[in-house]
């Protein structure tokens, strides 16, 4: 039995300069709408592809829009699979590029500050029922099972079918297109 956890493509946002921490929210909001317009699979997410029996996805546009990049249709859409909430923390003075603002975010919301976002806890508690419904359709399909999801909720996902036996026999990072593949005996 076979799982690939993809990353969405590149979102096709417009560049932004440094910004406040207070107009974060929107970007967020910008971003959760985006699509990845033009950007295309890599070789290795199209490889990564060829064997697969059923896929899942979040409810997320980028995600959507890139699993439609590679021809596939989902066969699960669940949100439980969808990136873990930023929470948005004010920061006077300071201006940041919107990825820094991100990282700074995550890293606060890692060390316990979640705002009115999900905490870190319950992005585990999701991951874990998350990885319960990938491992559920592997078992329902003679092909791999792919989600195509979220960088950072697809790590928690990972280190979830970790536990439960699953071994990483492939990883080519976190980048878009990025690729992970879990394999158990089966």
């Amino acid at each position: 039995m076979k799982i690939i956890l993809m990353r969405h493509g590149k979102p096709a946002l417009k560049s932004c300069p440094a910004m406040a921490s207070s107009a974060m929210a929107r970007w967020i909001a910008d971003y959760d709408r985006s699509e990845i317009g033009t950007d295309t699979p890599t070789s290795e997410a199209i490889a990564a592809v060829r064997d697969i029996g059923l896929t899942a996805t979040s409810t997320a546009p980028r995600a959507l829009t890139s699993l439609a990049a590679l021809g596939i249709a989902p066969t699960i859409r669940d949100s439980v699979f969808c990136e873990a909430a930023l929470p948005v923390v004010s920061v006077p003075i300071l201006r940041l590029s919107p990825f820094t603002w991100a990282f700074v975010f995550r890293l606060l919301w890692l060390c316990g500050l979640a705002k009115e976002s999900e905490s870190y806890a319950q992005a585990k508690g999701r991951a874990h029922q998350a990885a319960d419904q990938l491992v559920a359709l592997a078992g329902r399909t003679p092909g791999s099972v792919l989600l195509l999801g979220h960088g950072f909720m697809n790590r928690l996902i990972a280190r979830q079918l970790q536990r439960g036996g699953w071994a990483a026999t492939g990883n080519s990072g976190s980048g878009y297109w990025s690729v992970a593949v879990y394999e158990k005996a089966g």
